[in-house]
This record gives structure tokens, C-alpha cells and sequence, in this order.
């Protein structure tokens, strides 16, 4: 084979694989690359043949979050499509509860997050919501007078009149065109996607986590980061309470961000909040800071495990130590 052709064989994962190369600096296990390890999406049947379109869109969040924290690999070592689900439905769950700025606050320092939702977005034809993405990244990372030029250019007074009309805009656009819907089209449509019987998940997980050379350093490497940093961090230290009242083992969390509480928790109050994913010794529950009351306020944090309509510990955190916990 020459030279040439051999340059152009495209490496295993695209540009993912290729942005992860590029950062592993083989420091430690975390953060080093070990290249494509898994290129397949295995999703319960019962989400494929559940009417509702969501279920099928968080199973694919659900399996790339198992992959990320309980077999730990990193994005990139797995299928991209499903970093590409993943992220292209926090931006749609994060930008229709707090705004496209509440966004960017979160994610405009997280490039892969960035790339990876415009590319699902870009994948799944959705090119209504990929403008409005696209617009609230050139408004956000222009410098103030190019912003507020652009915001100008597309006939809004200011770049903030701009930032609330794209959130009018996708309020509109979802009920039009419901990304959700779309999102399940694109994962059938996946030739990498197969579906398996609920009761073989935990099979396929320990499947996907034999090929991870690096899954019991990298597990070691992260308790001890984690425990170094949950000693001043006000979320994991809740958190850390609301699952000693469960009779739960934490592990770990990742910030889901704004959202409406009964988008999570169906029996809660009709509010927003902030919601954290939490990794637990019985699995994932989901824990939500948010405030009650109208005169006199009240903080409030509960853990919630899917399908129970009560609360399996709740606290009332100090306005200090609410406040730290939701401009994560």
C-alpha cells in the first residue's frame, strides 16, 4: 500500500477520536486516549417500544452515562453518536429550562460538549435548532462590540434582546418540531444501535467494561480526585448527606443543570430547579435544589429515584451553600 493511501484511512471515531488524541497527554489514566474501544449502542427494547419518544432518547443518555461512570471509559473510546445524543439533549434540556445564556455559562468552557451537540444536531437534520445553537455560540464567544454588530445584523436591539429571542424562538420550534422526536428517528435510523431485552443490559455493560483496560485505574484515579475535591464542594457534600439518609453508598455526580422539576420527578411541585445525576451503589437516583414558599422562602434538596413518588432523603441547605451549589 503507498504512502499515500495509507494517509487517507480516516481514524476509527472522526473527529472525536482525533479531538481526544489531541488532548491525552498520557498523564494518567484519565487522561490518557486509548482510541476506539466499543463502536456500538445497545439500548433497552422497552425504550424502543415505549409511544413516548423521550424514553428511547434517555436510554441512549442512560447508556452513555453508564459508560462514562461505571465503566469509565471517555468519549471518543465508545461510539461518538452516542456522545453526540447525549450532549445535542443537554443543550435542548438546558436551554429550554434556564436560557441559551444559562447555557453557555455551563458549557461554553467544555469544548467537546460544544462539538458534540452541534454534530448531533447536525446528524439528526435538525437545522432549525443547530442555527439557533450556532447563533448563541457567535453571540457568546464575539467580543462585546462584534456581538452586539451581529446581534444588530440579525435586527435585535442588543445582544440580550437576541439571547431571549433565541429562547422564544426554540420554545416555538419545540412545539412545532420536537427535537425528542426526531432525536429517536435518528437513533433507529443508526446502524451501530442495537436493542437488547431490559434484564440483558447489565450483560452488555460488562461487556463494554472488559475492554476497557484501563477501567480499575481510571475507577481508583477518580475516587481519589473525588475525595480531595467533595471535602469543600458544597453539592457533593449534600449530596453526600441526602444518600447517607437513603442507606446509599455515593459515588458520584454530574451536574444535569436547570430543569423543570416534574421533568424529573413527577409527583414534585411544578417549579424549576437544579437537578444533579447521581451514581449510587443501587444505581442512579437524581438529586434537585430548588426553592419553596413565596414570603418566606424555603432551600430545599431531595434525592429522587425513578418510579417512587416520595423523596428518599431531603435537606434544607443554608441560602450560602444553595447559592454555591447551583452556579456550578
Amino acid at each position: 500500500m503507498s504512502e499515500t493511501a495509507e494517509t487517507a484511512i480516516a481514524e476509527p471515531g472522526g473527529w472525536l477520536a482525533e479531538f481526544q488524541r489531541g488532548r491525552s497527554t498520557g498523564a494518567s489514566p484519565l487522561a490518557t486516549y486509548q482510541g476506539l474501544l466499543a463502536d456500538e449502542i445497545v439500548l433497552p427494547q422497552s425504550a424502543l417500544d415505549n409511544s413516548d419518544p423521550a424514553q428511547l432518547v434517555l436510554a441512549s443518555c442512560a447508556w452513555t452515562d453508564a459508560l462514562l461512570d461505571q465503566v469509565f471509559m471517555v468519549h471518543g473510546e465508545f461510539a461518538p453518536e452516542s456522545s453526540f445524543s447525549a450532549y445535542a439533549h443537554d443543550y435542548l434540556v438546558q436551554a429550554s429550562a434556564g436560557g441559551h445564556a444559562a447555557y453557555f455559562r455551563r458549557r461554553g468552557g467544555n469544548e467537546l460538549a460544544l462539538k458534540c451537540a452541534a454534530q448531533g444536531l447536525k446528524s439528526m437534520l435538525a437545522a432549525p435548532h443547530l442555527e439557533l445553537f450556532n447563533l448563541n455560540l457567535r453571540l457568546h464567544r464575539l467580543p462585546p462590540p462584534g456581538a452586539r454588530k451581529l446581534a444588530v445584523q440579525k435586527g435585535y436591539r442588543d445582544v440580550k434582546a437576541a439571547l431571549a429571542d433565541l429562547d422564544k424562538k426554540l420554545g416555538e420550534l419545540e412545539t412545532r418540531e420536537p427535537l425528542t422526536r426526531r432525536h429517536k428517528t435518528w437513533l433507529k435510523s443508526l446502524r451501530k444501535v442495537q436493542f437488547a431485552p431490559d434484564a440483558e443490559m447489565t450483560k452488555h455493560l460488562a461487556r463494554m467494561a472488559k475492554l476497557n483496560a484501563l477501567r480499575l485505574p481510571r475507577k481508583e484515579e477518580t475516587e481519589r480526585v473525588s475525595f480531595a475535591r467533595d471535602a469543600a464542594d458544597q453539592a457533593f457534600i449534600a449530596v453526600r448527606a441526602l444518600c447517607e439518609m437513603a442507606g446509599l453508598e455515593f459515588v458520584t455526580l454530574r451536574p444535569i443543570g436547570e430543569t423543570r422539576l416534574r421533568e424529573v420527578w413527577t409527583e414534585g411541585p411544578d417549579k424549576q430547579g437544579f437537578a444533579f445525576k447521581v451514581e449510587t451503589d443501587k444505581g442512579s437516583k437524581a438529586a434537585l435544589f430548588y426553592v419553596d414558599g413565596g414570603l418566606f422562602k424555603k432551600r430545599l434538596a431531595v434525592l429522587i429515584e425513578q418510579g417512587n413518588p416520595l423523596p428518599l432523603g431531603s435537606l434544607s441547605p443554608s441560602e450560602e451553600e444553595f447559592n454555591a451549589i447551583i452556579s456550578r
